[in-house]
């Protein structure tokens, strides 16, 4: 019995999670089409992992508003675009796409009651 209530309490917080992305994404994904880098900073962490060719970080915010286009290329943007987040470990979701032979993600991790951008890896794929 208690085994069945822990698993119920767990599954509310983890539903709650996931609506809690879902109200997030939308509003994430209108600020990276429309360019709205003030927006995007809002919602991150800094310093940020951010693996994109030469670039392996931003390291303040002021950063990413200055050259968010050089950071938000028109590859991550589509990607953003019509991708779908996938569920990853810790609550994090992430968005994954192959190109120039690399595998890239960018992940988005909760914070407080909603989400923030955390970064974007790129390895083998």
């Amino acid at each position: 019995m208690r085994l069945l209530l822990i698993a119920a309490c767990l599954s509310t917080v983890l539903f709650a999670a996931d609506a809690d992305f879902a109200k997030w994404w939308p509003r994430f994904q209108a600020a990276v089409a429309k360019g709205d880098a003030k927006a995007v900073m809002e919602g991150s962490k800094f310093p940020m992992q951010w693996e994109n060719g030469p670039v392996r970080e931003i390291k303040t915010s002021s950063e990413l508003v200055q050259h968010f286009d050089v950071y938000f290329t028109p590859e991550i943007r589509k990607a953003i675009a019509n991708k779908k987040p996938e569920k990853s470990g810790y609550g994090e979701y992430d968005v994954t796409w192959k190109a120039r032979g690399n595998e890239y993600s960018i992940f988005f991790k909760p914070e407080g009651a909603g989400y923030v951008l955390g970064g974007l890896t790129e390895g083998p794929p």
